[in-house]
């Protein structure tokens, strides 16, 4: 990976909002609320830079992750679905750069698609200076998959041809190193592996060298909206230095 440029943004660490249980369970919830409590999740409005959603959900649990600039709109959520389902869900944060909320639009977006989401998978999610980022992607058969990562000063990275095809899935293991005046800052920076898959190979997606994610990211969506239905998208969040 090419050297990070340097950044003004602080460190912001992923956040859980975590809070107690209540002591006494609701009572179960038919499946139907299931998907109400996903598709409201989905729907919810928490300002520009925002994005959450349903990762697991039972009768009485609900777990929620989400990318953000801050954590207050999630403490409102959290609030809101509270009052809605009578149910304290446990929300994990990822709190991002605002250079990188390009990531959150598109998900939103894709969110509401229907198709399958590609699985994701990164071995670690707090990774060295130096060391290399590692896990496995798994799609549906049939698919193609364009993967990205958006470092913390949203700049963009085209990782297709570092990923080792397998029979069922791919997996990688990508070297990834910091800017000099981010290694002397010695702050553990946000990284975002995004990945769309779909039927066709995206054109904007297609390209060599760094290139700022508020060019990239509104091309990809236009042209995901042109070609119709059929495309899906995931991210992944972690920490690089520090």
């Amino acid at each position: 990976m090419p050297a990070q440029p340097p950044t003004a943004e602080p460190d912001k660490p992923d956040v859980a909002i975590n809070l107690p249980k209540p002591t006494t369970p609701p009572p179960a919830k038919p499946a139907g609320e299931l998907a109400e409590r996903a598709s409201w999740v989905r729907d919810y409005n928490g300002g520009n830079c925002f994005y959450a959603t349903v990762t697991s959900a039972a009768d009485r649990a609900a777990a929620i992750e989400g990318f953000g600039t801050a954590v207050q709109p999630f403490e409102q959520m959290l609030g809101d679905f509270q009052a809605r389902f009578h149910l304290e869900p446990d929300i994990s944060v990822r709190l991002i750069t605002p250079s990188q909320c390009g990531v959150p639009t598109l998900l939103r977006f894709l969110g509401r698609s229907g198709a399958e989401s590609p699985e994701l998978v990164l071995d670690r999610t707090s990774v060295p200076d130096g060391s290399p980022i590692s896990g496995t992607l798994i799609t549906r058969a049939g698919l193609i998959s364009n993967v990205l990562l958006i470092n913390h000063s949203g700049i963009a990275f085209n990782l297709d041809d570092r990923m080792v095809p397998q029979p069922d899935k791919a997996t990688f293991n990508i070297p990834i190193d910091l800017a000099a005046a981010d290694k002397a800052a010695g702050k553990a920076l946000p990284q975002v592996m995004l990945v769309i898959t779909g039927p066709q190979d995206l054109q904007a997606a297609m390209f060599s060298g760094p290139t700022p994610a508020s060019e990239l990211l509104p091309k990809l969506l236009k042209e995901i909206q042109a070609r119709g239905p059929g495309f899906s998208a995931t991210a992944k969040y972690f920490q690089l230095g520090g």
